[in-house]
């Protein structure tokens, strides 16, 4: 009862932690793509339409999150269009809950990860860092499939590595099961695979009297075939349209056979390292030391010393599962962060808390020492919270100056998603007088909010208008000039997160 009690209140942490400003950072870029799409294929499904074209050639990846978004999005509909196209509220509410509770279940089984793999405080800790985690926290606020990604990717490797300790059929299907929901999610969830392989290594090196091949190794192929059928059933379309699927991944993940060898096409363009540049590979790197937490940064490394020093298996596999998704840095698409491989941040806790707990040890042994220690680093964190909030996927450590400093040397891309215009727009909404006429110089243009009574467009130098909203990233990333809006408008309204300007707006100047 104890134990349950413990997870239903840490339970209640994370959600609380994601719902009570569930919407203050706006629309961000993906969303719509998710609701919107999601609306669209359960209407189909209600219909009957499965052959309907709209199921294999609309998007890039498995519809399983789409499914489920298209049903919370029933609730976010506002109304329907003459031509039956859905008009949602600008907030995404249901979807964002669903996000919400999604990842707040991945920080439940990290607890019981960590619980099972070293001791009853290294699990508790480790959903409670893991739920206050800045970036992490931002992306749970949205409608897209990193919540999932989190849950499945991480049961997979829970279910898998019960399998190892001791085999069973049953282990076998559930694992399987489990990832052909992660392969639905997500296509680069096919890391998995080669996570069981370093796994089963790992268990392998420990068991010396056990032969290399056996069922735990043939194992991993059932549980691949029974992942391949799990794809299927909730995807059967594919079987019939294989080459309209794998021509539209083919271009989207902008892979390319060329010469007898695969080759990684030209990477996105980003601000990085202070300037405009083609993602390099070690960008996935430089991103973790940037916006981890500093005092999780150091127990994250200090963890690495225990678990190398300790020679269990059970926690080298904690290292694999960290290390793994980063082959996704040979991968063209590097951007936004850590967001695609937003999977490490599970073991880089986990690894932080056994840091940690190493670290109490050598000066106490006592329970309630160690559990002080947590307050003083959620304390830490949640100081950070207070100081980014709501725009947790701004966050930047010391290292790099913080989210100030980014902003002021203009090192990094922030507010890359939108984040901010909602605020702006917001004060505009509640601020302008009716008939004002908008000039929008923003990036994304869909993340702005509706402003009914308003005569909203987008800027031209040459118009004039009563504000104008301008957002950062459309200046650093995109070049934009706001030159010509500063000699004509002044500011009367920054959204800031951390120091830096995310977005502002100004107002015609009077005058005399």
């Amino acid at each position: 009862m104890n134990k349950w009690l413990t997870i239903l209140l840490i339970f209640l942490f994370s959600i609380s932690l994601r719902i009570w400003n569930l919407n203050e950072m706006g629309r961000a870029w993906d969303e719509e793509e998710y609701v919107v799409q999601g609306y669209k294929m359960i209407e189909l499904l209600k219909k009957g339409d499965l052959g309907n074209p709209f199921f294999y050639t609309t998007y890039d990846h498995p519809p399983l999150v789409k499914y489920l978004y298209g049903i919370s999005a029933h609730f976010d509909l506002e109304s329907l269009d003459k031509n039956d196209n859905p008009i949602f509220k600008y907030d995404y509410t249901y979807s964002r809950l669903l996000a919400a509770i999604v990842s707040s279940l991945s920080i439940i089984l990290i607890v019981f990860i960590g619980w099972h793999i070293s001791s009853r405080f290294v699990g508790i800790a480790s959903g409670l860092i893991l739920a206050a985690m800045p970036s992490f926290l931002g992306f749970s606020q949205l409608v897209t499939a990193e919540s999932f990604i989190m849950l499945f990717f991480s049961a997979s490797y829970f279910s898998y590595l019960l399998l190892l300790e001791k085999f069973s059929i049953k282990k076998i299907i559930i694992t399987g099961v489990l990832v052909g929901i992660a392969l639905q999610i997500k296509q680069s969830n096919i890391l998995l695979f080669p996570l069981f392989g370093l796994m089963y290594y790992s268990w392998y090196r420990n068991k010396k009297s056990a032969k290399f091949l056996n069922k735990r190794f043939f194992s991993i192929g059932l549980v691949f075939l029974i992942s391949c059928v799990v794809f299927v059933l909730i995807w059967p379309t594919i079987l019939f349209h294989f080459q309209d699927v794998y021509n539209i991944n083919k271009g989207l993940w902008h892979v390319k056979f060329s010469s007898k060898i695969w080759q990684i096409t030209v990477s996105v363009p980003e601000v990085f390292l202070g300037r405009l540049m083609l993602t390099p590979i070690f960008y996935y790197i430089v991103y973790f030391f940037i916006t981890i937490p500093a005092i999780v940064l150091i127990l994250f490394f200090s963890g690495i010393k225990r678990i190398i020093n300790s020679k269990s298996w059970l926690l080298y596999t904690a290292i694999f599962w960290f290390l793994v998704p980063f082959v996704m840095s040979f991968y063209s698409w590097r951007q936004h962060g850590l967001r695609y491989i937003v999977e490490i941040y599970s073991p880089m806790v986990l690894i932080a808390v056994l840091g940690l707990e190493s670290i109490i040890n050598k000066f106490t042994k006592k329970e309630i020492h160690k559990y002080i220690c947590l307050l003083a680093i959620l304390i830490y964190l949640f100081l950070i919270l207070a100081k980014i909030s709501p725009y947790y996927l701004d966050y930047f450590n010391f290292l790099v100056g913080g989210t100030k400093g980014v902003y002021e040397k203009k090192s990094f891309q922030i507010g890359w998603w939108g984040q901010g215009v909602r605020e702006a727009g917001l004060y505009i909404k509640n601020n302008a007088k009716k008939g004002s006429r908008i000039g929008i110089a923003v990036s994304p243009p869909h993340v702005v909010p509706m402003m009914p009574g308003m005569k909203v467009e987008k800027y031209n130098e040459n118009e004039k208008y009563d504000y104008v909203l301008v957002n950062y990233y459309n200046i650093l990333r995109e070049g934009f000039d706001d030159s010509n809006i500063k000699e004509k408008y002044k500011p009367i309204f920054y959204v800031r997160a951390d120091g830096a300007i995310l977005a502002t707006v100004y107002k015609l100047k009077t005058t005399k």
